[in-house]
């Protein structure tokens, strides 16, 4: 009886994954923070759309140039139906560079099956079963 994909169909998914992830243009920070700024680093935001919210909530990316701290990578999903000062109210949650890395993999492939189901075409992937 056969479960799911065979170790060279893995090894072929690995290396597409791995050089989608190796030669897309990683975007450059929106802002760099100042050393006098209470998280000194990168920041990268970007906004969500949100139709019914006052204004587009921000999701706000950092990486804190701090030596106790810079080992990690902050992030701040905002609720779009709160008005924040972005300065001042939002809460960082600090992920791994791994768990980073898998959050960023999870949403491209997410928004990749979205389209496809948009687009009303299928996919190899969505006939394989779940690990």
């Amino acid at each position: 009886m056969s479960s799911g994909l065979t170790l060279d169909e893995l090894r072929t998914e690995l290396r597409h994954l791995v050089a989608l992830a190796d030669s897309a243009e990683r975007p450059k920070p929106d802002v760099i923070n100042p050393p006098a700024h209470s998280m000194a680093g990168h920041e990268w935001r970007v906004m969500q759309e949100a139709p019914y919210a006052s204004r587009q909530p921000l999701w706000v990316i950092r990486t804190v140039d701090e030596t106790e701290t810079r080992d990690a990578v902050y992030v701040a999903q905002p609720d779009p139906y709160v008005t924040y000062d972005w300065e001042r109210q939002l809460d960082f949650v600090p992920m791994s560079p791994l768990g980073a890395r898998r959050l960023a993999m999870a949403l491209l492939a997410a928004a990749d099956r979205a389209d496809h189901l948009a687009a009303d075409v299928p996919r190899l992937e969505d006939h394989r079963p779940a690990v």
